[in-house]
């Protein structure tokens, strides 16, 4: 009885050795389209079910995403996060033109509600002290470079900063009124939410739920473990900038920036045309 038909020269043999070592007796019968396998009429179940268990174990894997495309110049992207920072630290700390610019700049829940929604922008680039300042560096040009890597340096650092002015406006929005508060890690929070929806999207689609889901709670683990601090940490701003930066990831990673012309350079002239904008209605408050 026949148990394999139409199989290759390569495969027969496969099957082959497969009954064999089950010891089962089998012979190869040309047939159209290619090779049989026959056997006994008492051991056709044993060897249908051989067969069948050898197949699926050798099943073809689903193709494996295409490969992620690598963008130059991701250093330079930390480089001008960086040099903002440092910048507004300055200004701040030398009460730089005689302008107080915690208080200009700081986010403050009442003021945002109310109609000052560049606080949510112009709070990000200032900070409380050395140590605030240093924390917030060293993790945003970690994420940022790496999704300077992914994305461009002008797309990821414009998609941070959106991330990080939407969080806060949420944040604005659920605390109350009185509610104040400084720092980038709104925007480094967006970062890491931005990394892992990149990463849960170009996991795998098959598989069990776990391997599914594993990029999310790694992200997760690391907002848990990172996102929490002093009296003083604004823990909710950081989930609300891991939100919309997850949220944002969600929807940059199904699009191919590189088909864009110029996308790098439009998005980072943006990016300082919303923090120059920003500050110049804080300012003129």
């Amino acid at each position: 009885m026949i148990v394999a038909r139409g199989a290759s020269e390569r495969e027969y043999s496969e099957l082959s050795l497969v009954l064999t070592a089950r010891g089962i007796d089998h012979r190869r019968v040309l047939v159209p389209g290619g090779w049989a396998l026959a056997v006994a009429a008492a051991d056709h179940r044993s060897a249908d079910e051989e067969i069948s268990s050898y197949r699926a174990e050798h099943a073809t894997a689903p193709a494996p995403p295409p490969p992620l495309a690598r963008h130059s110049g991701a250093w330079q992207g930390v480089a001008a996060y960086a040099a903002v920072l440092m910048l507004f630290a300055i200004l701040t700390e030398q009460a730089m033109f005689g302008i107080d610019w915690r208080r200009s700049g700081m986010l403050i829940a009442r003021a945002v509600v109310e109609g000052e929604p560049w606080r949510a922008i112009t709070a990000l680039t200032l900070h409380a002290d050395t140590g605030h300042l240093a924390s917030n560096l060293a993790f945003g040009s970690f994420f940022g470079f790496f999704l300077g890597r992914y994305f461009g340096p002008g797309v990821a650092w414009l998609a941070i900063l959106v991330s990080g002015a939407a969080g806060n406006l949420l944040n604005a929005l659920v605390q109350p009124g009185e509610h104040r508060s400084i720092g980038a890690s709104t925007a480094v929070f967006g970062a890491l939410g931005l990394l892992t929806a990149h990463a849960w999207r170009r996991g795998p689609r098959q598989g069990s739920l776990r391997a599914r889901l594993a990029p999310i709670v790694a992200g997760i683990a690391l907002l848990a473990f990172t996102g929490t601090g002093g009296e003083n940490t604004d823990i909710f701003a950081h989930l609300t900038g891991f939100i919309t930066g997850f949220a944002a990831g969600a929807v940059l990673s199904r699009v191919d920036v590189s088909r864009v012309p110029r996308i790098q350079l439009v998005s980072a002239a943006a990016a300082c045309a919303l923090l120059a904008l920003a500050w110049t209605f804080a300012l003129a408050r």
